[in-house]
């Protein structure tokens, strides 16, 4: 469990913080820049619990159940119920806007899902082209590999 200082910032000086903070981060227009900031914010553990959640809301968003959330993540119910109850929040609906309209993003989510099916489904996997692997495992519209 993360761990709060028992003092806190005063409201105007915690709403300063963060105008600030997101002020600068929205001037970020290096991919590198925002990388090397990031990394240099967050501690190890605080990166790979970033990356978790943020992948967990990427699965719920494209429909996928817990179970295979949490053997494809080795997370928690816990967890994803923490995702699940702020899924439909306006800045997730925003981010998975801007998600859903780019082009590399499209493509990792193929590669992804298509690494996904062939490490659990290989079998069946070898025989279909790309048009039956959508055909059989993405049915939902929202699982699609475009």
């Amino acid at each position: 469990m993360t761990q709060v200082s028992k003092r806190q910032l005063g409201k105007d000086l915690e709403h300063e913080v963060y105008d600030v903070f997101w002020s600068t981060i929205a001037k970020f227009t290096d991919k590198k820049e925002s990388s090397q900031f990031f990394s240099d914010l967050f501690t190890a553990t605080e990166r790979i619990n970033f990356a978790k959640r943020l992948s967990i809301s990427i699965l719920l968003h494209k429909a996928y159940d817990w179970k295979t959330i949490k053997n494809m993540l080795k997370v928690s119910d816990g967890t994803i119920a923490k995702i699940v109850s702020k899924i439909n929040n306006e800045g997730f609906k925003l981010f998975f806007d801007k998600l859903e309209k780019d082009k590399k993003w499209r493509q990792f989510w193929k590669d992804l899902a298509k690494t996904y099916l062939t490490l659990t489904r290989g079998h069946k996997l070898a025989r279909l082209d790309d048009e039956g692997v959508e055909r059989i495992y993405f049915k939902n519209k929202k699982r699609s590999l475009h």
